[in-house]
């Protein structure tokens, strides 16, 4: 999933998508009536490849991602859980070298403001070593944080494809308490699904 939006003097994404991603960014983009030049700032979840897909595209922009993701994402360093690690023996991500872009990075959870919207950013490692998440307009995007199946609903992030899943789970229940009161309406994962955010999401994703 690719999320765009138009701000008060700026236009977001959080998360680059994978396959075809630059022109599906395109196309979003003009539902927007926006052009890839126009996009200000990057908000990545985390470097996996199927979340970095249009980075070249928007190249211009400022890239915030969290410190621990930043030699992951720029190739220095390598992600560790077993699934990414084949796929990548198998075909090498195309990822942006070293001051190829402007790459801005938080330790902790931070808030970008952008006139009356606010942009919260929260670290949540596990997944990978500098997952994070964004809550943006009310909609909590948990990137792979978090995951969804028909047969089995939400849950923590996938193991096969996580650093650290022990982590990765124990980051995501520190996650609730952290959320500004009354802020949270919805929340979606970064493969495409949505839920409100209720005592009902909370049981079926911590269990």
């Amino acid at each position: 999933m690719v999320y765009l939006a138009r701000l008060d003097g700026a236009v977001i994404a959080v998360d680059l998508g994978w396959w075809d991603a630059p022109r599906k960014v395109r196309r979003a983009l003009g539902e927007l009536d926006a052009a890839p030049a126009e996009v200000t700032h990057v908000f990545l979840t985390h470097s996996h490849r199927d979340h970095v897909g249009a980075w070249r595209l928007l190249r211009r922009s400022e890239f915030h991602l969290a410190q621990g993701e930043r030699a992951a994402f720029t190739g220095e360093r390598r992600h560790s859980g077993w699934g990414p690690r084949v796929v990548e023996a198998l075909k090498a991500t195309d990822l942006p070298r070293h001051g190829e872009l402007d790459i801005r990075t938080f330790s902790r959870d931070t808030a970008y403001v952008f006139g009356p919207d606010t942009v919260y950013a929260y670290v949540v490692p596990g997944h990978t070593a500098g997952s994070a998440v964004y809550l943006v307009r009310g909609v909590l995007f948990l990137g792979d944080a978090a995951t969804y199946t028909p047969w089995g609903g939400f849950a923590p992030a996938v193991p096969r494809h996580s650093d650290d899943p022990a982590l990765a789970a124990r980051s995501l229940h520190a996650l609730w308490g952290r959320l500004p009161a009354g802020r949270v309406h919805y929340v979606c994962t970064a493969h495409a699904r949505c839920a409100p955010f209720s005592p009902a999401f909370l049981r079926d994703v911590e269990h």
